[in-house]
C-alpha cells in the first residue's frame, strides 16, 4: 500500500494547473498601422473594445494583405475567447491560419480553447505537431521550448501517460529535477512512484526534503520505504540526519533501515548516544 504523501493533490499539482503563456499583444513594431488600436485594446484588457475595433477594420472596403487580415482575425479570435465565445474563437482562429499559416498565435488561441474544454488529448496532439519557434511573425508571442515541453508534459499528465510525462519533463529541464520549480519537483516525485522508478523517486526526494520539516521529509521518505525501496531511502535519511542529529524520529528510522539492510553494527552505533524514545 502506497503511503499518503503530504504533497498537493494531482488535480492541484503544478502540471495539472500549468498553462501556456497568454498572447501578450505587446508588439511595438506592428507591420500594419491598422493593427495598432486593436493591439492596444487587447494589451490593456479592453476585449470588447478590441473586438469592435477588429470588426470595424475588417469591414473596410479595401484589399487586405493576407497577413494583415490574418492578424485581425487572430486578435478577434482571442478577444472572443476571453469574452467566453469559444466557438467563435475557434472559427476566427481557423480563418486566420487559412489566410496566413506562418504564425503561432492562432494555434495558441485554439490550444487555449481546447484546454478550457479539458480536451487534453486534442491539445496534446495539436501542440505535438507544431514546429514551435520556426514560424513566428512580428505580432506573435514566442513560446519557449521549456514552456512547450512542460505543456506537453502537463497534458500527458492529465491523460495518465506517465512515460510521456517523464520524457517531456527531461526535455524541458535537461539539467534534471534540481532545475525544476519546487511544485514540479513534487510532481516528478509522484511521477516516479506511478512509474515504479526507484532512482527517479530518490533523486526527486533528495531535491524536495532538504529544507522540509522533519515530519514532512519523513512522509516522503516513508513512501519510498513502503514502495519497497529501502536501499534508496537509507542514504536520504542519512543526508538529513547529519544536520538534525538530535532528532529521535530520524534516528529510529535509520536504526530500522540499517537493520533491514543488514547493517547491524551501524544500527548499534546509532543507539549508543542514548535509549530511543519509543513513542512517536
Amino acid at each position: 500500500m502506497m503511503r499518503k504523501v503530504e504533497l498537493q493533490t494531482r488535480a492541484e499539482s503544478f502540471l495539472a494547473t500549468f498553462r501556456l503563456p497568454e498572447i501578450t499583444f505587446d508588439c511595438s513594431n506592428l507591420p500594419f498601422s491598422s493593427l495598432v488600436p486593436i493591439w492596444e485594446a487587447m494589451r490593456i484588457g479592453q476585449h470588447e473594445t478590441a473586438r469592435t475595433e477588429a470588426r470595424t477594420a475588417m469591414e473596410q472596403r479595401r484589399i487586405f494583405h493576407p497577413e494583415e487580415r490574418a492578424a485581425m482575425e487572430m486578435a478577434l479570435a482571442e478577444a472572443e475567447r476571453r469574452l467566453g465565445a469559444t466557438d467563435m474563437a475557434k472559427r476566427m482562429a481557423g480563418r486566420s491560419l487559412d489566410l496566413y499559416p506562418n504564425q503561432l498565435a492562432s494555434h495558441q488561441v485554439l490550444l487555449s480553447v481546447l484546454i478550457g474544454r479539458k480536451d487534453f488529448l486534442a491539445a496534446y496532439m495539436h501542440l505535438a505537431n507544431l514546429a514551435v519557434g520556426d514560424t513566428l511573425t512580428l505580432w506573435d508571442t514566442p513560446v519557449s521550448e521549456q514552456d512547450t515541453y512542460t505543456a506537453l508534459a502537463s497534458w500527458a499528465w492529465q491523460l495518465g501517460e506517465w512515460d510521456q510525462v517523464a520524457d517531456h519533463l527531461l526535455t524541458a529541464f535537461p539539467e534534471g529535477v534540481t532545475s525544476m520549480p519546487a511544485g514540479l519537483r513534487e510532481d516528478y516525485f509522484r511521477l516516479a512512484l506511478y512509474r515504479g522508478n526507484a532512482d527517479d523517486a530518490s533523486t526527486a526526494a533528495a531535491a524536495i526534503i532538504a529544507d522540509q520539516p522533519t515530519h514532512m521529509a519523513d512522509e516522503i521518505l516513508q513512501t519510498i520505504v513502503q514502495s519497497g525501496w529501502a536501499a534508496q531511502a537509507l542514504p536520504l535519511y542519512e543526508s538529513i540526519f547529519v544536520n538534525r542529529p538530535q532528532d529521535e524520529l530520524l534516528r529510529r528510522r535509520l536504526v530500522a533501515l540499517n537493520i533491514k539492510q543488514g547493517n547491524i553494527e551501524e544500527a548499534r552505533r546509532l543507539t549508543r548516544p542514548g535509549a530511543l524514545r519509543l513513542a512517536a
